[in-house]
């Protein structure tokens, strides 16, 4: 498989997967250093972000880079790529496929047990790897779990917040709005639906202006731009997201 990856990964052409401004993070956990090196200058070539691990203890560490797709070995120098996956806290764990030369029943069970999204039996074609990457992307971006709009990144199951890679710290109500507004992209959300569903959720009076000013400090934790690219305000009607 190593040879096919050296022969081929030349021959590819660019496909930059990419949504957005965003270049999607791989982590390769494989202790054959030349396959680990062939795959990294295939996904690199193919516009990839790309970690690099020989061993469980190095893709330990390297799982804080917060990879969106792991493409782990199953048979490792310090144990077994199925049981490092699975010893992952819930906020680590993205979406893997597991390389492996088993091609047992049980092992491929084991493997989906674990969690993977793919169980690949080498050898492989580059092609059709690089594909089924595209593929678990796509379906977990699309998902509706996932927001990814120029430089921003946001994760709605987790509640969290990146722009241009950096984590922005929300407070409650700040992600209450960026949630609503951002799930409704493109259209118009006037103050009077963002004070009900998110200040007055108990028919209590609250002011107009904590609107304006929650969403002036939003903009403000978000960059100099978010005015002009992400969040707009719509003169006499309220706000939207994104254009």
């Amino acid at each position: 498989m190593a040879k096919d990856f050296i022969i081929n990964y030349e021959k590819e052409l660019c496909h930059r997967q990419r949504i957005g401004n965003k270049m999607f993070k791989i982590l390769i956990v494989e202790d054959d250093t030349q396959m680990n090196q062939a795959m990294k200058l295939f996904f690199t070539k193919n516009g990839y972000q790309v970690f690099q691990a020989k061993n469980c203890r190095e893709a330990g560490q390297i799982v804080y880079e917060e990879p969106d797709i792991i493409i782990a070995d199953i048979g490792l120098p310090d144990g077994m790529g199925i049981d490092w996956y699975q010893s992952l806290s819930g906020d680590k764990k993205a979406p893997v496929i597991f390389l492996t030369a088993k091609d047992e029943d049980e092992d491929i069970l084991a493997g989906y047990d674990a969690g993977c999204e793919e169980y690949v039996t080498k050898p492989i074609s580059p092609k059709i790897l690089l594909k089924k990457v595209e593929v678990i992307l796509k379906r977990n971006t699309d998902s509706g779990n996932m927001l990814y709009y120029k430089d921003l990144k946001i994760d709605y199951e987790k509640k969290r917040v990146w722009m241009e890679e950096k984590e922005i710290k929300l407070t409650p109500k700040e992600w209450k709005l960026l949630e609503l507004l951002s799930r409704n992209k493109g259209k118009i959300i006037t103050k009077d639906l963002l004070l009900n569903q998110i200040w007055d959720i108990d028919d209590n009076y609250v002011e107009e202006h904590a609107v304006t000013v929650s969403i002036s400090r939003l903009r403000k934790k978000m960059g100099k731009d978010a005015e002009g690219i992400y969040i707009k305000n719509i003169f006499g009607l309220g706000y939207t997201f994104g254009e």
